[in-house]
């Protein structure tokens, strides 16, 4: 299975949502649910860094560098136009 690595762009209605800046791809969306936080803990939703490079494989997220080079396994989302 490959990684895609998409762009992430400013996240927006308080963290609760947030687009790929190339292509579209929502890269995390909690605006049907309620996201659950501990009693006690810091409830601000986390978000990607905006302009950072983000890898989605399946399920799994991950970040890279912006200095890292591709793997053989990793090709960058397509801008839609």
């Amino acid at each position: 299975m490959s990684a895609t690595i998409h762009i992430a762009g400013p996240a927006q209605l308080g963290g609760l949502y947030q687009t790929c800046e190339r292509c579209g791809f929502v890269l995390q969306d909690y605006t049907g649910s309620t996201p659950m936080v501990v009693e006690g803990e810091d409830p601000t939703i986390a978000s990607w860094p905006e302009g950072g490079r983000i890898g989605v494989i399946g399920n799994a997220t991950y970040t890279l560098p912006d200095d890292r080079p591709l793997d053989d396994d990793e090709t960058e989302c397509r801008p839609t136009s």
